[in-house]
């Protein structure tokens, strides 16, 4: 927000809530016998309310230090500042206790008496008031608006002003406080406008309170296209800008900013014309695009003045993901074990440029058999990076080995558009232990095709199960005592990997963390209250999972050959530390 927009908030807010409303124009008499128009906006006020009414003249009337506005009884007009000789502004405030309706207004310019006719209209419902009120066809601006016993919720109030001016954003800061950033589009209709706060079924409407200006913020951003995947030499030329070093573009589409085009380099030559290089994604959102640019209180946005092409994926740099596992979940109330098998394939073209951030590595229990407490990595910012394109390898692929052959279903994402192949209501039948499967494909035109990847996804050496304790019916288990647990032995040793670990929360400073432990494959093991006091007292969950890694593979006419696939068989349940 603006300095100048702040404090016009600021003193809105500790003066009383300000009215802005419909305008209202006469042909009036003035005392000299000469008709002209004034007009005064807004016409309408509170009770109690204090405004600024401007004062609008077609002609240039206004007088320096000798002009004057008379609304009658209950009405104070504090001062007038006359900033041309068209327009002038009057601060008024209005008493709690005056007399409702329309009345007479009389502006005095040196001297002359000009008499409204009912040009004036105290109110006692409620009503609002929008500074500033007018804008430019093009211009991004902020707002306040101030309401008069209004009931303004965030998240549950809505402002409106009508086709052509798009409410980016809008944030109640009390139920009569509230502030708004708006996008006029070049081509909105230029004169007034209603504005209008909803709130649920109930709505507050300021009649022709904000007026889109007829001069326009012109700008031209060339090129008008662009594929994915391709970096583009830009130029944009303004008319009554002026753009800096410091100006900043972005890229939007319906949602708002999209970051799948990035400006790797800007130079502003003047105030009105820049020049720069944008990198398009690989799997940049097709598309129409605005093009919004920012540079200190300016801002303007260009609406579709940018639009993403569809580009085919490269076949020679597809990777490979792959997934089959098995999950267990040992059911709280009754003991019984919840079982999913998953399996999934996708080809994959990965991003370019890179996109996010990776996760912060964890500790973890070093060496074998001996546990360790350990707090868990808070996950990286957020990025918003765009889904990256995947290509199709026909309807079906499948998992193939000696023994069984598992077929993944064509699946497509229907927000993303990726194809993913997923297996349908797979069961432990579906997943044998300790193969190699091949990764057979039906092939499609233009896609991935007919072909067989040898021996890339593994299975887990040997099903295993937890006997003791019995998790279910929420397992207590004191923290001063050992948690010994056994198990079936998973037969991970010398290949895969067996892993334990206890969720909960650190006690020393409140964060996530867990007990964790790489137990021998020998069936029996144990958490000691050294292990267990270091966590918080509360539900947490045990898990148990083996892992086995297969070997680095890749798709013959792609550069990237350093896929590898893994599977798990996990299970866990909840217990209580006391």
């Amino acid at each position: 927000m603006s300095r100048a927009l702040a404090n016009t908030v600021l003193v809105s807010a500790l003066a009383a809530p300000l009215v802005f409303a419909a305008c209202n124009e006469d042909e009036i008499e003035t005392d000299a016998g000469v008709t002209a128009s004034l007009s005064l906006t807004p016409s309408v006020a509170g009770q109690g309310q204090t405004l600024n009414v401007r004062m609008s003249s077609v002609n240039s009337r206004f007088a320096f230090g000798d002009t004057e506005l008379d609304l009658g009884a209950g009405i104070n007009v504090q001062s007038v500042t006359v900033e041309d000789g068209f327009s002038a502004v009057a601060l008024v405030s209005v008493d709690p206790d005056a007399e409702l309706g329309l009345r007479d207004a009389v502006i005095e310019i040196e001297g002359v008496r000009n008499n409204l006719t009912d040009a004036f209209e105290v109110r006692a419902d409620s009503i609002l008031n929008i500074e500033p009120n007018n804008g430019k066809m093009g211009e991004v601006l902020d707002v306040a608006i101030v309401g008069s016993g209004t009931d303004w919720e965030d998240g549950y109030s809505w402002l409106d002003l009508g086709r052509g001016i798009r409410v980016r954003d809008f944030q109640v800061l009390s139920p009569t406080l509230a502030t708004a950033n708006l996008i006029i589009r070049a081509d909105a209709r230029p004169g007034p406008r209603d504005v209008v706060v909803e709130t649920g079924p109930n709505f507050v409407t300021l009649h022709e309170g904000f007026t889109v200006d007829r001069s326009m913020i012109s700008c031209d951003f060339q090129p008008e296209v662009g594929y994915q995947g391709e970096t583009k030499d830009f130029t944009i030329t303004c008319l009554d800008t002026d753009w800096g070093p410091d100006t900043r573009i972005e890229f939007w589409d319906s949602t708002g900013l999209n970051r799948d085009i990035a400006v790797t380099t800007m130079t502003a030559l003047d105030g009105e014309n820049m020049f720069g290089r944008i990198r398009l994604s690989n799997a940049a959102f097709v598309g129409m695009r605005d093009v919004y640019i920012t540079n200190g209180d300016e801002a303007v946005l260009l609406p579709d003045a940018f639009e993403v092409l569809d580009a085919p994926p490269r076949l020679d740099n597809v990777a490979v993901s792959l997934l089959f596992d098995i999950q267990r979940q040992i059911d709280n109330s009754s003991g019984e074990l919840i079982e999913q098998v998953r399996g999934q394939a996708a080809f994959v073209v990965p991003l370019d440029p890179p996109c996010g951030a990776a996760s912060p590595p964890g500790d973890g229990p070093m060496p074998y058999d001996i546990n360790g407490v350990f707090p868990i990595p808070p996950p990286p910012d957020p990025v918003d990076c765009p889904s990256p394109q995947t290509v199709p390898a026909g309807d079906f692929v499948y998992f193939d080995s000696d023994e069984n052959s598992v077929p993944l279903a064509r699946t497509i994402n229907n927000t993303t558009g990726q194809v993913v192949y997923v297996g349908q209501n797979l069961t432990l039948d579906d997943y044998r232990f300790n193969k190699l499967y091949d990764l057979r494909t039906e092939g499609e035109p233009d896609g991935i095709p007919e072909l067989v990847l040898e021996r890339v996804q593994p299975t887990v050496p040997a099903d295993y199960y937890l006997l003791t304790p019995n998790l279910y019916g929420s397992y207590a288990q004191s923290r001063l005592d050992d948690f010994n647990y056994t198990w079936t032995p998973a037969e991970t040793y010398p290949d895969a990997i067996f892993i334990t670990q206890i969720s909960a929360t650190l006690a020393v400073n409140g964060e996530p963390g867990f007990a964790g432990s790489i137990p021998w494959d020998d069936g029996d093991h144990t958490y000691t209250p050294a292990e267990l006091t270091q966590l918080e007292p509360g539900p947490v969950t045990f898990l148990l999972v083996s892992v086995i890694e297969g070997p680095f593979f890749g798709l013959p006419f792609s550069t990237i050959q350093t896929n590898q696939s893994s599977s798990q068989l996990l299970t866990f349940g909840r217990m209580v530390l006391e």
